[in-house]
C-alpha cells in the first residue's frame, strides 16, 4: 500500500515548453505541489522525488527521468524539472508525467502536462503560424514574396557553398565560395529582361570615349603632316 500522495495545489507549471525552440526561456520546466501521506498528513523534511514522462496515460515506457532530493515544509515542494538531465524529448505531443516518492511506487493517476503563455508562443513562434515557415527535413512550400537582405547561400551535396546575390547595378550573380566584392562572380541575370545593364553601359561610353580621343588624334596627326 503507498503511503504518500500528491495534492494538486498548484498543477502548474508544466510551464515552459517554447523554452525548447526560444533560446532566452528557459530550459526547465517548474514544478509545484504538495504532499501528504495515507492519512492525509503534510509530509516535512528531505525526500526523493523521482519524475517521469510517458506518451500514454498508463503503461509504455518511460520517455525521461529525473531524480530530484526535495525540501518539503508542509508537503508543499518545488522541481525544476530539467535542471538535473535535459529535457531532450518532443513536446509536440499529449505527454503524462509519472512521479514516485521515496521508492514507494509511482503514483496513480499520472498528471497530464498542460500549456503554458510560453508554449502558445511557441506553437506560433512569435505570432507566426507553423504552416507560415519552411523547414529543412521535409519538402516545404511556401507562398507569397521572400526578402533576403543578404546573400541567398545554396550548399550541395558535397558542403560546398554557392553565393547569389543582387549587385548594385541589378544584376543577379552567383559564386562558389565567399565573394571577394559586390561584382566577384558571374552574371545569371542582367538589369531587365532584354536590357542593357547599367554597368554595361558605362563600359560601354569608356570605350567611345577612347575611340573617339583616338579618332581625333588622328586626324589632327594627319592634318599637321600634310602642312
Amino acid at each position: 500500500m503507498r503511503k504518500f500522495r500528491l495534492a494538486m495545489l498548484i498543477v502548474v507549471g508544466i510551464m515552459c515548453f517554447a523554452s525548447l525552440v526560444y533560446a532566452a526561456v528557459p530550459q526547465v520546466i517548474n514544478y509545484q505541489g504538495r504532499f501528504t501521506d495515507k492519512d492525509n498528513n503534510p509530509l516535512s523534511g528531505n525526500y526523493l522525488v523521482t519524475f517521469r514522462f510517458y506518451d500514454v496515460a498508463s503503461g509504455g515506457s518511460v520517455l525521461w527521468e529525473e531524480g530530484h532530493i526535495l525540501v518539503m515544509e508542509n508537503g508543499i515542494f518545488n522541481a525544476s524539472l530539467g535542471s538535473i538531465k535535459p529535457l531532450n524529448i518532443d513536446f509536440d505531443k499529449d505527454l503524462w508525467m509519472g512521479i514516485e516518492v521515496a521508492s514507494d511506487g509511482e503514483m496513480t493517476p499520472r498528471v497530464k502536462l498542460t500549456s503554458s503563455a510560453y508554449a502558445f508562443n511557441a506553437q506560433t513562434i512569435d505570432m507566426l503560424n507553423s504552416a507560415q515557415l519552411m523547414r529543412n527535413d521535409i519538402d516545404s512550400v511556401m507562398s507569397g514574396s521572400l526578402t533576403l537582405k543578404k546573400d541567398l547561400v545554396l550548399t550541395d551535396a558535397k558542403g560546398s557553398e554557392y553565393h547569389m546575390w543582387v549587385d548594385d547595378s541589378g544584376n543577379v550573380r552567383v559564386k562558389q565560395g565567399v565573394p571577394a566584392s559586390d561584382k566577384d562572380g558571374a552574371i545569371l541575370l542582367q538589369e531587365g529582361a532584354g536590357k542593357v545593364s547599367g554597368g554595361f553601359m558605362q563600359s560601354a561610353t569608356l570605350i567611345l570615349l577612347v575611340v573617339a580621343v583616338l579618332v581625333l588624334a588622328l586626324v589632327l596627326y594627319s592634318l599637321k603632316k600634310k602642312k
